[in-house]
């Protein structure tokens, strides 16, 4: 996918964030009440939570790029595409289900961040910001996706770094004011937010039968290549 698109994903993923991973980011100290000091707090924080999206962004990117040598990117760009539409059916028809699965590995990473609340230190800011980063979500997931259909780990890392920063006013705006966007707003942008990964998931499936060469209408082509990085071509 193209960079700037990582930035309009992270931000429309943000509002996910604010009702997910909101509350454990409320929970971080405050150890000034000024604006300087909150922000202060916040960038270290977040800087933590962006570098492990950067992270899995290599690391998938690095996968992406064998795909890429194999010849095997369309098919690759189809599963992905795929399986986060079926992600969003199975999520709004068995939601319970879904919340049951991630239950071990999010236990996991609280019990580790409830650990860390009670050591002060800077450092300590910014490892709490790198567990957030672990938590399972279902957008993260859908950046990592697109991140990972690329030639160039670089670029899928710069991609998961920049979907990070989209989800940063959010978060920072949370912090500093929690009451900042009212409940019913959060909710409403939480209900289209599905219809967002939906749509990722189809373009990502349209990339894939383009470049199996098969038909796909001029007007569609040109829309999905204004959105997609395709092997051999730039990606600037």
């Amino acid at each position: 996918m193209e960079l700037w698109t990582a930035l309009v994903l992270g931000f429309i993923g943000s509002f996910h964030c604010v009702g997910m991973c909101g509350p454990i980011a409320m929970s971080i100290p405050r150890a000034s009440n000024s604006f300087l000091g909150l922000t202060g707090t916040a960038l270290i924080y977040n800087s933590g939570r962006i570098l492990t999206y950067s992270v899995f962004g290599l690391i998938f990117g690095f996968l992406g790029t064998g795909i890429t040598i194999g010849g095997f990117q369309g098919m690759l760009s189809i599963i992905l595409g795929a399986s986060i539409i079926i992600g969003v059916i199975f999520n709004k028809f068995f939601k319970k289900t879904a919340a049951g699965i991630l239950q071990k590995p999010t236990a996991w990473v609280t019990s580790m961040y409830g650990k860390m609340l009670r050591k002060e230190a800077k450092l300590t800011l910014f490892g709490l910001g790198v567990l957030n980063g672990l938590l399972p979500c279902a957008f993260v997931y859908s950046g990592l996706a697109a991140a990972v259909l690329t030639t160039s780990p670089i670029h899928s890392a710069s991609y998961m770094a920049l979907f990070g920063l989209g989800t940063f006013p959010a978060m920072f705006f949370m912090y500093l004011s929690p009451n900042i966007l009212s409940q019913d707003l959060r909710q409403m942008i939480r209900d289209l937010i599905p219809y967002f990964a939906f749509t990722l998931g189809i373009v990502l499936m349209l990339r894939g039968l383009i470049l199996f060469d098969l038909y796909v209408p001029d007007a569609l082509t040109e829309r999905v290549s204004s959105f997609c990085v395709f092997p051999g071509t730039s990606m600037d």
